[in-house]
């Protein structure tokens, strides 16, 4: 639809499709006579589709025509035919409704339309289809009697504004094509029905043979049942970036107390025998278990396993189960009924702890069964290249498991911030999560199934040109990812000299061998939650002191920002035994929980300023709201050292204190709290949601999550002009410091570092590498005085396109 420009011929005048006057009536016919024609082109809905999309593009002068279908059972657009767009993108790009500017389309069943699609806060960028280089976007609803079919939309090379009329004229080709989609649908289901009289009874006598003789071979022992292979796509959230290819294993319970029957044993002295054969062996993998978690997890509490441990020899426990196998049950049974009698004794006391010794009993009782059944532990029975689905997974399942062997993860429940979602994103493994599965789309063990960590799609049994697709981005992702690692060695420096350091967040012990693969300057965020969350009761201070020395001599030297305990919202500790709160983000959680229990809180601030003697160790408070708390946590430190001091312990007096700035009133005493501490480190992940009162794990408004929001870049901005006022330094710690299409805007705000995930850091190093630091400096004082997301993110995408650096975030974002 772009103006014609040509100079008059001695032919006949052409009408361009300019529809707000009344001499381009005619033209509008013409356009609607000739989507008429094509669609008679081919008795082949896809062919015809195609036809008609040609049609389009040239009669009213667009650069893309594309027709995306709507598949109203699970409420999905399917691009369906398209001229513009990379051919081999048609039948793969799939978006749910409400997902970018074309699922918005059916959401509001409105035309949408952006002068520059890549600038619109719902744009959704496919690389596959090589839409980056359009810009304007019309999206029209295609409607029948109100009901949504799909989304007619066109696209232009050069930024402009569709006119009321060309709105007009391509609502009124959906329409026409609203009728070929019903009559096509119509043909293709009569022809199916007469297809399938045909061949009905051929089919029939062909399965009923084949049932038969499979039937046969179950019976001799030759086959195994079979279930229909089924094809299916799962959407949820992207949690770790990748791509991971295997067959599914479900992680669930490999035995079950619910299919045991109170059988009569035949032999009561060989089931006596088995069932102490099965204590003997559950002992021992227990011992191998604490073995193997102190090596890979040392996070999690071994006391846990001595717990099971000391419940297997404890006679009471084993005693009563012997005595129902001597009165004549068989192991299992009697098993069982012990294992319901300590449950239902535990179930009739409310109180928490007990609560948790009824979970020990299940446990305990179900590692036995398993032994008693001769069913092997998950870790022997993950086959190389899995990918493993599971409701949920906890600290110790994902320590148990062989992550060499693991190519994906799939979640059916939690967030991108969800304790699951960070140890995945820790050990670098493609993830997604939230993938809530419908009847039709339930993965099953053994199948194929391909995850996409980077947009969050979970393919079950994909066909072969989506894997070949795949296959195809792998390759180029891996490739890119090749070409950034001579980065490792090299500091992450502006080409006119402005140096920032890039350090690591980690949470866990194991995640120091990715803070050396890919060449962090530092830990510029130590969670140091999952110790607490896993242990059975707060970690004493030589625990606490054994985990942090690990971390802070593993780093050798670089610096290590340890945060204490973050606690509370969505992860609370069992040993707590508190209510559940209404808000719970606005709630007992992080420094004020330190805060109103001084003691525990005193035995953190020891051990960290203990370790402080073996390296560069920096001291940060989480969740500060106001300068009586980070005065009182002060207070409370100073009593820690002189603690020490009478102890005769070494330790650091001088270790860094500094602040997170991840709620709105720090910004607002930004200038006042500076002066109480030696640096301040911006939490973006909490202050974004609490500036925008926008929770980014509810999928109804996860949309207006947005880091690039003029409110949060102008308190970030004031939060960097108060440290640098004060002469102190200033860094970012969350995920918006690993995000590629912030880093020129962090940049020119002038944040000394960024600490982000180790995957993150050569892209964002090497987008500081090819970068002048004037340049960027003075696109954030632009971006600055804009107004709108929109207007945000057009003016970054221009600089970054200028800058020849926006092919960077693509591939990232």
């Amino acid at each position: 639809m772009k103006a014609e420009t040509r100079k008059p011929s001695a032919g006949p005048k052409r009408n361009v499709a300019r529809a707000d006057d009344g001499g381009d009536r005619g033209h509008g016919f013409t356009v609607l006579e000739a989507v008429t024609a094509a669609s008679e082109h081919s008795d082949d809905l896809q062919e015809t589709l195609q036809h008609i999309v040609e049609v389009i593009a040239r009669r009213t002068n667009t650069d893309v025509c594309s027709i995306y279908l709507l598949e109203a059972r699970v409420q999905r657009l399917t691009l369906r035919a398209s001229t513009g767009l990379v051919r081999s993108a048609v039948g793969k790009v799939v978006m749910n409704v409400g997902e970018g500017l074309t699922g918005t389309v059916i959401e509001k069943l409105e035309p949408v339309m952006a002068v520059d699609a890549m600038s619109h806060p719902r744009f959704k960028f496919f690389p596959e289809t090589g839409e980056e280089r359009y810009h304007s976007f019309l999206g029209v609803p295609i409607l029948e009697r109100g009901t949504p079919l799909g989304v007619l939309v066109v696209q232009t090379l050069r930024r402009r504004k569709f006119s009321s009329g060309e709105v007009r004229l391509l609502r009124a080709i959906a329409a026409q094509l609203a009728g070929v989609l019903v009559q096509a649908r119509l043909v293709e289901d009569l022809r199916s029905k007469e297809q399938e009289r045909r061949e009905y009874k051929q089919r029939m006598v062909g399965a009923m043979k084949r049932l038969h003789a499979y039937e046969n071979r179950i019976e001799a022992g030759e086959a195994p049942a079979r279930r229909r292979t089924r094809e299916g796509r799962l959407n949820g959230l992207p949690a770790a970036p990748g791509f991971g290819r295997g067959r599914a294993h479900i992680l669930r319970p490999p035995v079950s107390f619910a299919a045991i029957d109170e059988r009569r044993a035949e032999d009561v002295a060989a089931e006596r025998m088995r069932f102490q054969r099965a204590v003997t062996e559950s002992i021992r993998e227990l011992e191998a278990l604490k073995v193997r978690l102190a090596r890979r997890l040392p996070e999690f509490d071994g006391a846990i396993i001595d717990t099971h441990r000391m419940m297997l020899e404890d006679r009471g426990f084993t005693g009563k189960a012997e005595a129902h196998i001597k009165s004549g049950l068989v192991a299992e049974a009697a098993l069982k009924r012990v294992v319901d009698e300590y449950v239902a004794r535990f179930a009739e006391i409310h109180d928490e702890y007990l609560s948790e010794r009824a979970a020990d009993v299940k446990d305990v009782g179900l590692r036995l069964l398993r032994n008693l059944l001769g069913v092997e532990e998950l870790e022997r029975t993950l086959q190389p290249d899995s990918v493993l689905v599971a409701e949920d997974i906890t600290l110790s399942d994902l320590g148990l498991i062989d992550h060499e062997h693991l190519n994906g993860i799939v979640l059916m429940t939690g967030g991108v911030t969800s304790h699951a979602s960070i140890l995945a994103k820790s050990f670098e493994i493609p993830t997604v999560v939230g993938a809530q599965p419908t009847a039709a789309e339930e993965v099953h063990e053994g199948d194929q199934v391909l995850v996409d960590g980077n947009s969050g799609v979970v393919f079950v049994n994909p066909p072969s040109d989506v894997v070949r697709e795949y296959d195809r981005l792998d390759r180029e992702y891996r490739a890119f990812n090749r070409e950034l690692e001579p980065l490792r060695g090299l500091s992450a420096e502006t080409t006119d000299g402005r140096r920032v350091n890039l350090y690591a967040n980690i949470g866990l012990i194991g995640d120091l061998l990715f803070v050396h693969r890919h060449g962090a300057d530092g830990i510029g965020l130590y969670r140091t939650e999952f110790p607490f969350l896993t242990y059975r009761d707060f970690p004493d201070e030589e625990e606490q002191v054994a985990l942090y020395a690990r971390a802070v001599r593993g780093m050798e030297g670089k610096p290590v920002t340890i945060r204490t305990l973050d606690i509370g919202a969505d992860k609370y500790p069992a040993y707590l035994n508190l209510a559940r709160e209404e808000n719970p983000f606005l709630g007992w959680r992080s420094i004020r929980i330190s805060l109103e229990m001084p003691e525990l809180f005193k035995t953190q601030i020891r051990a960290i300023l203990r370790v402080g003697t073996l390296g560069r160790v920096r001291l940060l408070l989480p969740m500060i709201s106001g300068l009586e708390e980070i005065r009182r946590a002060k207070e409370l430190i100073e009593e820690a050292k002189d603690e020490l001091r009478r102890q005769g312990q070494d330790f650091d007096p001088t270790v860094p204190i500094g602040m997170m700035v991840e709620v709105p009133s720090a910004v607002t005493l930004a200038s006042h709290l500076v002066r109480e501490v030696d640096f301040f480190s911006i939490g973006t992940n909490d202050l974004i949601q609490y500036l925008l009162a926008v929770d980014r794990n509810n999928s109804r408004v996860a949309t207006l999550y947005e880091p690039l929001h003029p409110a949060v870049l102008q308190a970030i901005h004031d939060t960097v002009q108060a440290a640098k006022g004060a002469g102190k330094w200033v860094g970012m710690c969350g995920e918006m410091a690993s995000d590629p299409l912030c880093t020129v805007v962090l940049l020119g705000l002038g944040l000394d570092d960024l600490s982000m995930g180790p995957f993150f850091i050569p892209v964002v190093k090497r987008i500081i590498r090819s970068v002048p630091h004037a340049a960027v400096r003075a696109l954030a004082r632009d971006v600055l005085g804009l107004a709108t997301v929109k207007e945000v993110k057009g003016y970054l995408f221009d600089g970054m396109r200028s800058l020849g650096i926006l092919e960077l975030m693509e591939m990232y974002h």
